[in-house]
């Protein structure tokens, strides 16, 4: 307690105060710098502002993140809290992911990493532990390939984007004439040996 404040209050009095300084909820997390945070549900929106990495020190308890329309160059393990239901990406400068970044993120249920016309490569774990996934972007990014089972695990997913990308090989096939139909009509056989039902799937290739 303060010194002029013990000397203002008697004894029981000053007790009864820091009891009651005691009792007081914590702080809520602070909104970072530039970005809008609503409480219900928990949600920090950040685009639009030119930031060239994810924001500080984000409330732990997020549930929603917008990050999109940003300078973003790269995605580390460890930014991200674990009560994620939806991260938007898109539109940034992505161009590399480390592997565990999302590993965590075992509720995530949307995660938008479209419009990123530097991402040109995925490691294969790229998206591994996120069981609750439900709806993936990865449209008009510049990916050449896809690495072999980076689908695996996903068991919740249920739309997959992957067009206007520049997918000429998927797992060693490579794309021939008919390259929208084999192409598209292929993922779907690879993702079914995956254990993964795609209700509906968005990759054409031209």
């Amino acid at each position: 307690m303060l010194p002029g404040l013990r000397r203002l209050l008697p004894g029981p009095a000053s007790a009864c105060l820091l009891l009651l300084l005691l009792a007081l909820p914590p702080a809520a997390p602070s909104c970072p710098m530039l970005c809008t945070c609503y409480s219900s549900p928990p949600t920090v929106s950040c685009q639009a502002n030119n930031f060239s990495s994810v924001p500080l020190s984000l409330p732990s308890r997020t549930q929603r993140l917008f990050l999109q329309n940003n300078l973003i160059r790269t995605l580390r393990p460890g930014t991200f809290g674990p009560n994620l239901l939806t991260l938007w990406l898109f539109s940034n400068n992505l161009s590399a992911i480390y592997p565990g970044t999302f590993r965590h993120l075992q509720a995530l249920e949307e995660l938008d990493l479209g419009d990123n016309r530097h991402l040109r490569s995925l490691e294969p774990d790229t998206f591994q532990g996120l069981e609750r996934l439900q709806s993936l972007h990865l449209y008009r990014c510049q990916l050449s390939s896809l690495p072999a089972n980076i689908f695996r695990g996903l068991v919740s997913l249920q739309y997959l984007y992957l067009q206007e990308n520049s997918l000429l090989h998927l797992q060693g096939r490579r794309k021939e004439k008919k390259g929208k139909e084999l192409l598209s009509s292929w993922k779907m056989d690879a993702l079914k040996t995956e254990g993964i039902t795609v209700i509906a799937i968005y990759c054409y290739y031209y």
